[in-house]
C-alpha cells in the first residue's frame, strides 16, 4: 500500500463540496439524503433538504453551527454507542436551537474501527468469511462486516 499516490486535498475538497455532501466546518462527511428512489413509491425520491446524516458533531465549529441553523436543523439524534461516546471522549455539543436526542442503536457495544478490526481477526481464525459494506454508523462510515459461515 506504500505505492499508492495521496490524494490531491484541492481535489477532494472539491468532490465533498458537491451534492450530496454537505459542507458542515467542524463535522466530517455530512450529506443529504434527499433525492433517492423510493422503493415504496416508485418513481417518487425521498425529500432533499429534509434528512441529513453525518460524523459526530463534538468537533462543530461556530460557523458549522451557523451551516447548520441555516439548513433548519432542529433535532439530531445522536445514533453513538454510550461505550463510544466515553472512548473517544466526544460529548454532545450545545447549539441554541437544535435539540440533541440520544438515541443509540446499541447502548454499550463498542462498535469503533479497532474493535470491529478485533472481531474480524477473531472471526476469520474461527473460519468465518467477511464480506465489507458501507456503514453510515459514527464515528463516520465505520466499515462493518456481514459475517457468513462457510458451507
Amino acid at each position: 500500500m506504500n505505492d499508492l499516490e495521496p490524494l490531491d486535498p484541492a481535489h477532494v475538497a472539491q468532490l465533498l463540496s458537491k451534492p450530496p455532501f454537505v459542507v458542515i466546518d467542524g463535522v466530517i462527511n455530512v450529506r443529504d439524503l434527499g433525492s433517492y428512489p423510493s422503493e415504496t413509491y416508485p418513481g417518487q425520491v425521498t425529500r432533499p433538504g429534509y434528512l441529513y446524516r453525518s460524523a459526530e458533531l463534538a468537533g462543530i465549529s461556530e460557523e458549522g453551527q451557523r451551516q447548520l441553523k441555516a439548513l433548519n436543523v432542529a433535532k439530531i439524534f445522536d445514533l453513538r454507542s454510550d461505550t463510544e461516546i466515553r472512548k473517544y471522549n466526544t460529548p454532545q455539543p450545545v447549539i441554541d436551537g437544535v435539540e440533541f436526542v440520544h438515541s443509540p442503536v446499541f447502548q454499550t457495544e463498542d462498535y469503533s474501527p479497532e474493535m470491529m478490526a478485533k472481531y474480524v481477526r477473531a472471526t476469520t481464525r474461527a473460519g468465518y468469511s467477511h464480506f465489507p459494506y458501507s456503514c453510515d454508523y459514527p464515528p463516520g462510515d465505520t466499515n462493518s462486516m456481514l459475517v457468513e459461515r462457510p458451507r
